[in-house]
C-alpha cells in the first residue's frame, strides 16, 4: 500500500465534498482544532492508482488552520 501521503498535485487538483455543516463531524472538528463551523470543509484527492488498486485520499481542512485527519479510501 502507498504511504499515507498527500503530494502537492493531489491538493491542488482536489474537490470540496461537504462544507460547513454538511460535514457530518463538523462539531466534534471545531472542538478538537477550532475554527468556525461555516469555514471547515472536506476534501477528496483525485483518484490515485497504485499496484492495479484506486485510492482516493480524504481530509478535513479549514483555512485558517491547516489540513487534519487524513485517510486512504478504496
Amino acid at each position: 500500500m502507498p504511504a499515507l501521503e498527500l503530494t502537492k498535485e493531489m491538493i491542488v487538483r482536489s474537490r470540496v465534498i461537504a462544507k460547513g455543516r454538511a460535514i457530518r463531524d463538523v462539531e466534534r472538528l471545531v472542538l478538537a482544532y477550532g475554527g468556525r463551523t461555516s469555514q471547515w470543509l472536506k476534501k477528496s484527492s483525485p483518484p490515485v492508482e497504485y499496484t492495479g488498486d484506486v485510492y482516493e485520499y480524504h481530509w478535513y481542512e479549514h483555512h485558517e488552520i491547516g489540513r487534519f485527519e487524513v485517510k486512504r479510501n478504496r
